[in-house]
């Protein structure tokens, strides 16, 4: 049985936080908040191919649309992990109701997988929408752990990909003869960078977007030769240059992602 998503018109079309967004924006937003693939919490697995396949976009297209969303602070993207956090989440579910006796436990094993890096955050967020005892409830059960901490969260077998991490998963089948589990290339690590992982000041606001556009379309077809960082770099010398301005941020930038060498990038 599908289950029932309700999103507050008002808090929503209305939403000063939608001011700014388009309505690509607002659409992904809408599949965010009602995604097969979400849960209770609003941080969940969700694979840029078929989100973008929900709502008729390929995942270049969901890609820019979210790097947008992370710009405004209505949801973050997590490009290594596969884990999208959509952060408006609260405005439109109660978070009062997943305190209760009944989604009390799942909740907390919700919360327990999400990326380390954002949880402060999260919990900060989440707090300040629950009363003291509903609080207490919340904090006393995410104290004792006896596990390690969970920093990944797995992409169900459904999504159609092996891995969401940087950490090779673990197989808890009996082995006969375990063997290691394959590390990922530096490489692999820096052409997965997000927004919010790249120093984007040097760019003028107006074409981070592109450039952003630019990052990704390279890292997906392959020709990102050196660290996306590198490349941000140089176009930000670009735009700094007095004898001319690029035109098309996003061209230039996966023409450089392809030819820049490493030792010449400022």
């Amino acid at each position: 049985m599908g289950r029932q998503r309700t999103i507050r018109d008002q808090a929503f079309w209305r939403s000063p936080r939608l001011l700014n967004c388009s309505t690509e924006d607002k659409v992904a937003l809408l599949h965010l908040l009602t995604a097969p693939d979400s849960n209770i919490t609003g941080v969940y697995p969700l694979v840029p191919r078929i989100a973008g396949a929900e709502i008729g976009w390929t995942a270049e297209q969901w890609l820019q649309v979210m790097h947008r969303l992370q710009d405004e602070g209505l949801a973050n993207y997590d490009l290594v992990k596969y884990v999208v956090w959509v952060r408006i989440w609260w405005d439109h579910h109660s978070a009062t109701q997943v305190t209760g006796p009944k989604l009390r436990a799942r909740a907390v094993e919700e919360i327990r997988r999400i990326p380390s890096e954002w949880l402060d955050d999260f919990l900060r967020d989440f707090n300040n929408r629950l009363d003291d005892g509903q609080q207490r409830l919340i904090n006393d059960a995410l104290l004792p752990r006896s596990d390690p901490p969970v920093g990944d969260v797995s992409v169900p077998q459904a999504c159609g990909i092996d891995t969401v991490s940087d950490q090779g998963q673990h197989n808890y089948k009996p082995q006969p003869q375990p063997q290691p589990q394959p590390q990922p290339s530096p490489e692999t690590k820096t052409t997965h960078l997000s927004s919010y992982e790249l120093d984007m000041s040097g760019i003028p606001t107006e074409h981070r977007t592109d450039v952003h556009r630019g990052i990704v379309k390279a890292r997906t077809t392959g020709k990102l030769r050196n660290g996306a960082q590198i490349v941000v770099n140089a176009m930000a010398e670009k735009f700094r240059s007095e004898s001319g301005k690029p035109q098309n941020a996003m061209a230039l930038t996966m023409y450089l992602a392809e030819h820049l060498n490493a030792p010449d990038a400022p």
